[in-house]
């Protein structure tokens, strides 16, 4: 595969591998999904697709975009719950979740038509399409702002309660950054939500927290950016190199990078070695690198190792398959999110490995002491770091998927004692 070449459409068996592996279904490569494949080009986003789509789902395998949240209380019957709403402008619609929606007891019916739905990354959800939905329930925000609204019924543990795209359309409430609070002084609300009367401001927090919570201030010091600043002491789990008997030694040609491009790069390189991350190298071998752009506008180095990777021997130590994990959390009702700061940089390449990891730029030749992630053991072996560090909570209260952490309980007692 080339860098900006385009390619073809997968045959539906490919597509089915790649699936059943948690493989990307651009490049092939495990440790990632399709939106977040280092080598696949932007794209237009796709318009008028006959589909739902929930952007909330796919946090629960990578890395959240925030939301917002706000305290809502929904009515059916003699039943009165208090919930968060997650307020979400990339799900095409609204959504409840299942197990969820079974605790609670929440009336729900047959849709008039099943509708397939869709995650952010083009991948279908394999528990099937949306086939329910819940009743007319009545949403109160605030004291003032009261609705009867459906949601459709979906697994979703990560985010319980989604207020989507529609939603937003419909009410068009005005969010005050400055003071963390949500209005509705629309047409619409003030005369179908509020009786005429005038809207009232009702606080939100963003999710994921930018604070951490005070009753784990206690370990204010594990969240700190500064811990994972430090090069990483060896230990058993250091991510080994072992090439094919008679491989020969792989170098890449030099990229041309743009003066953005070029700036970061230097920034990273001074980063790196003042980490001690990487260091100088006279290694016969060197790769080239090259930025991608994350969703925040920003540019993250990539360093191009697929002949290396080609030549490497397979480290075949498994990844969770993800419908079996989202089968893991689907009675709880509390979650707790955690990304690791640094990730991969968590774990030491193998001493005397170091230079199979050269790179080459017009800076100089570097190469690293920490794993860097587009390695194909990579996901392997921070796999398997994790998975010994918490055997004893997998599956009780913890799933852990490479670099991501979902804490899942019953009850906020638990929760608390189990984050």
């Amino acid at each position: 595969m080339e860098i900006g070449t385009i390619k073809g459409p997968l045959s539906s068996s490919e597509r089915d591998r790649r699936r059943t592996q948690n493989l990307c279904l651009y490049c092939g490569q495990p440790g990632h999904l399709l939106r977040g494949c280092p080598t696949r080009p932007p794209r237009p986003s796709e318009r008028g697709k006959s589909h739902l789509t929930i952007a909330s789902l796919q946090s629960v395998v990578g890395s959240a975009s925030t939301h917002l949240t706000i305290p809502v209380t929904l009515q059916w019957g003699d039943r009165s719950v208090e919930l968060n709403a997650i307020i979400d402008s990339g799900a095409s619609n609204s959504f409840f979740d299942l197990s969820l929606a079974t605790s609670l007891a929440v009336p729900t019916q047959l849709k008039k038509k099943p509708v397939p739905l869709h995650m952010v990354d083009g991948s279908t959800l394999r528990t099937g399409p949306v086939t329910h939905e819940t009743i007319l329930l009545k949403l109160l925000i605030g004291t003032k702002h009261q609705e009867s609204l459906q949601w459709d019924i979906v697994p979703s543990p990560l985010f319980p309660i989604v207020l989507g795209l529609p939603w937003l359309r419909t009410h068009n409430p005005y969010i005050d950054w400055s003071s963390n609070t949500v209005s509705f002084p629309s047409c619409h609300c003030r005369v179908h939500c509020m009786n005429g009367s005038n809207s009232e401001k009702v606080a939100f927090s963003t999710y994921p927290s930018s604070t951490l919570p005070p009753k784990y201030s206690d370990f204010q010091d594990v969240f700190e950016k500064k811990g994972v600043d430090t090069l990483p002491p060896h230990r058993e789990y250091d991510c080994p190199i072992d090439l094919l008997p008679g491989a020969p030694i792989p170098h890449g040609r030099i990229f041309n990078l743009s003066v953005p491009e070029s700036q970061s790069l230097k920034d990273y390189i001074e980063d790196s070695l003042a980490k001690g991350f990487i260091r100088h190298s006279t290694s016969p071998a060197g790769a080239g690198i090259f930025f991608v752009g994350k969703r925040d506008g920003g540019l993250r180095p990539c360093v191009d190792y697929r002949a290396l990777n080609a030549i490497t021997v397979r480290n075949r130590y498994p990844l969770p398959l993800i419908p079996e994990l989202l089968d893991r959390v689907k009675d709880a009702c509390i979650f707790t999110k955690i990304d690791l700061r640094g990730a991969y940089n968590l774990v030491r390449m193998r001493e005397g490995d170091e230079w199979k990891t050269a790179f080459r730029s017009r800076y100089g030749h570097f190469e690293y002491l920490v794993m860097p992630f587009e390695l194909c053991n990579a996901p392997a072996a921070f796999q398997h770091f994790l998975n010994d560090i918490f055997r004893d909570v997998l599956d009780t209260f913890l799933v852990v998927y490479l670099d991501d952490l979902l804490v899942y309980s019953r009850t906020i007692q638990e929760h608390t004692q189990h984050v």
